[in-house]
């Protein structure tokens, strides 16, 4: 408990650190601080590292002491920690656009073709317009959020006439994070280099067959509904929708997904909704997707309206009614257990597919996962997501095989009362839990 308490009056130094950068940039005189700005910003910087040192080195002290929480503690622990990292992110990049906002052009250098004549400064040179404060995109890395930022910088930044590549540069620095950061971190800041960064990230990222399975990868993990809901409802359809749009704006033709399509929703509805979607489709042609849109868009609008906004759940619909259980997947640090890559799904982990079984099994143990549907948040005793395709005992199918004694502490499990059998391994490819149309 001790090196918590100095690892958190830690942190505290380092936000009190931030918050003074933060009154600097509020009360920024032109005339007098801009000299210290390029020493803020090294600063900023300088902080920034550390401050994910400190809370890397808390969230794992944390764990290492919370062996016996109970779920509900569990799932308010996670919480406070990715929302203590979300808010220190949004201040340090608020803060870092509006300090490079503030720096001052130097003057233009003279050339040897005309020293101090017009139209003789240097492209690399600052601009001598006052940058305005931009409220920029930001980018860790994930595929799936390429496109947008892509867009929204280009507009922005990329193609704004009044910023050279210098500034151009400096935005786009101040814009990322992560592994994408991490991509151009040894591309020296100057004008001539800005071109060399954006085409690191285009090389980087601008991979269509990756983009395309990100968002197929996405759609296939859209859950379904366990009872009739608004919000259910609502977030099964903004699921399918926002991922197709996506396909659609990179070239894909998703009208031709239309059979497909509709099965995948018809699949993810609650019994209740299901009754009133065949009530409403009473014929034997095959429906489209954009006829089960309409209706489940008509219909969203009409639990809307019904329901009592003391009614509303206050998570998602499809979560079992046990207060002690969640099937969320938790996204400690936004990083995925087995690879250590942003967060995604551990039945598309590539690295962790190309485990061993008994491997997969040690990797799950050590990360204190479900060993059922491989998601933080609970044991495998109490989870309610199915059971493996193999041999239907409480596992993930991508266990199967492995000699798992029990899914949870000695001291909350019973001894197991018969022996199972060891089938032959499952195929990677098989996705537990997910109903595929066929």
């Amino acid at each position: 408990m001790a090196d918590l308490r100095a690892l958190v009056k830690s942190e505290r130094r380092v936000l009190n650190t931030l918050e003074g950068l933060e009154n600097f940039a509020r009360r920024y005189d032109p005339s007098q601080d801009e000299p210290q700005i390029a020493v803020r910003l090294e600063s900023l910087e300088a902080i920034c590292k550390e401050f994910y040192a400190i809370r890397q080195r808390i969230e794992l002290l944390t764990d290492e002491t919370a062996e016996d929480e109970d779920d509900k503690d569990v799932q308010v622990r996670e919480k406070a920690n990715l929302a203590a990292l979300t808010e220190f992110e949004e201040r340090y990049f608020r803060l870092k656009a509006s300090l490079v906002s503030k720096r001052a052009p130097p003057l233009p250098t003279a050339t040897t073709s005309g020293i101090g004549q017009p139209g003789d400064r240097s492209e690399s040179s600052f601009s001598k317009v006052k940058l305005p404060e931009i409220r920029l995109p930001s980018f860790g890395g994930r595929i799936k959020e390429w496109v947008p930022f892509r867009d929204s910088f280009c507009s922005l930044i990329h193609e704004n006439k009044q910023l050279n590549d210098m500034d151009r540069f400096s935005y786009l620095k101040s814009a990322l994070s992560g592994e994408a950061l991490q991509e151009i971190e040894s591309v020296g800041l100057s004008a001539a280099n800005y071109s060399v960064a954006w085409k690191a990230l285009e090389s980087r990222y601008e991979n269509k067959k990756l983009i395309v399975k990100a968002h197929l990868d996405a759609l296939f993990a859209v859950e379904g509904m366990k009872r009739e809901s608004y919000d259910g409802l609502s977030n099964l359809i903004s699921g399918f929708e926002k991922n197709l749009q996506m396909l659609q704006k990179i070239g894909e033709d998703t009208a031709a997904w239309s059979t497909i399509l509709a099965y995948m929703v018809y699949s993810r509805l609650d019994p209740a909704t299901l009754r009133q979607w065949e009530t409403h489709h009473n014929s034997k042609d095959v429906p489209t997707y954009q006829n089960m849109l309409d209706f489940l868009r008509s219909h969203c609008a009409v639990l809307q309206s019904v329901a009592p906004a003391s009614s509303k759940p206050s998570g998602s619909d499809y979560r079992s009614s046990k207060p002690s259980v969640c099937h969320t997947t938790v996204k400690p640090s936004r990083k995925c257990p087995f690879c250590g890559d942003s967060w995604h799904p551990a039945f598309v982990c590539g690295k962790f597919q190309r485990l061993q079984v008994s491997e997969r099994l040690e990797v799950v143990s050590k990360a204190k996962l479900c060993r059922n549907c491989l998601s933080l948040g609970h044991w495998a005793r109490y989870c309610d997501k199915g059971t493996c395709r193999h041999c239907q005992q409480k596992h993930h199918t991508l266990l199967h095989g492995a000699p798992i004694r029990s899914s949870v502490p000695q001291s909350q499990s019973n001894p197991p009362t018969q022996t199972r059998q060891q089938p032959q391994s499952p195929q990677p490819d098989r996705i537990h839990g997910e109903r595929l149309a066929t």
